[in-house]
């Protein structure tokens, strides 16, 4: 099992043998992607990009897909997924951000949600494939990735992952998801399960068999949430959770998991609570066999950090 963090600030933290990300930060420019990381792309979710291009914004019947539009559970400003401008920019970037870097880890790669797009571009779109509605979103993101794909692993010969939203069931009929279309594209797969709560492990180890179910063969790597930009960290998840989830979920079967901190600090922080859960680790030394050990062996490593 591999272990990273996933961090809004670009530091590198010891202690994670595997290395960090780079995200789009809300900003009016990119960080330049850094030899000895993988790059973090929200292909659509990009909030600068919405601001100096409004137009842009995925549509709906019920409205567009702004933060602010509580119809959906949009995490940032989504764009057409169709938006011709946007997808050849996004697939030169993905490439040379692959040559400059470790390997591109993606989200944000579907349909804002349920109801999108409906823009009269993606309607024409829609008409001429002669698809239904499903099947056209399936094949708008499908052949996006195989684009995508061919950039990254076959051009830049590197490694790209492919990342979804948490939900095993429905991802096709929400964001024109299937993910049989997308296994073969991919290096490995990547769910973002984050949640200012794990007090219910049982529940997240059961969507790590869930989607190692259906992944088949492809390793499943999954993000887990320390404490995110502006966070009130007695509003985040404890210690003691997210150390359970992750042995839990390892005993579920999962091939990386990954820790998101808004800081290095806060990540460094993090290591040395769980370094202090004593009790806790003792308690989960009895989980998993193997797999749960290894993820106590890496908060085992931590203790000679500090």
């Amino acid at each position: 099992m591999k272990f990273g963090t996933y961090m809004f600030e670009a530091k590198k933290v010891p202690g994670f043998d595997f290395d960090l990300f780079r995200t789009k930060p809300e900003v009016g420019r990119r960080l330049p992607p850094k030899p000895d990381m993988y790059s973090n792309v929200a292909i659509f979710g990009d909030n600068v990009a919405a601001r100096l291009h409004p137009d842009w914004i995925s549509q709906s019947d019920l409205g567009p897909a702004w933060r602010t539009n509580d119809n959906y559970n949009v995490r940032w400003e989504v764009l057409c997924q169709t938006q011709p401008e946007h997808r050849a920019e996004q697939l030169d970037y993905m490439e040379d951000t692959a040559r400059k870097s470790q390997g591109v880890w993606l989200n944000s790669i579907h349909f804002a949600e349920h109801g999108h797009c409906t823009c009269p571009r993606c309607k024409e779109l829609h008409r001429k494939s002669g698809l239904s509605w499903y099947e056209w979103r399936r094949k708008e993101v499908s052949d996006y990735m195989a684009a995508t794909s061919d950039r990254v692993i076959n051009k830049a010969k590197k490694p790209l992952y492919i990342g979804i939203l948490p939900d095993p069931v429905t991802n096709y009929e929400r964001f024109g998801v299937y993910f049989d279309d997308l296994l073969p594209l991919t290096t490995e797969m990547f769910v973002v399960m984050f949640s200012k709560n794990y007090a219910t492990p049982w529940y997240w180890e059961m969507l790590t068999r869930n989607f190692k179910k259906l992944f088949k063969d492809t390793k499943l790597n999954i993000a887990l949430y320390v404490i995110g930009p502006g966070d009130d960290p007695a509003e985040t998840p404890t210690t003691r959770e997210i150390l359970t989830v992750s042995v839990r979920m390892a005993r579920a079967g999962v091939d990386g998991l990954l820790y998101l901190t808004d800081k290095a600090a806060q990540m460094q922080e993090f290591q040395k609570k769980c370094i202090a859960e004593k009790d806790t680790r003792e308690r989960l030394k009895s989980y998993g066999g193997k797999a749960g050990q290894e993820v106590l062996d890496l908060v085992t490593s931590w203790e000679k950090l500090f």
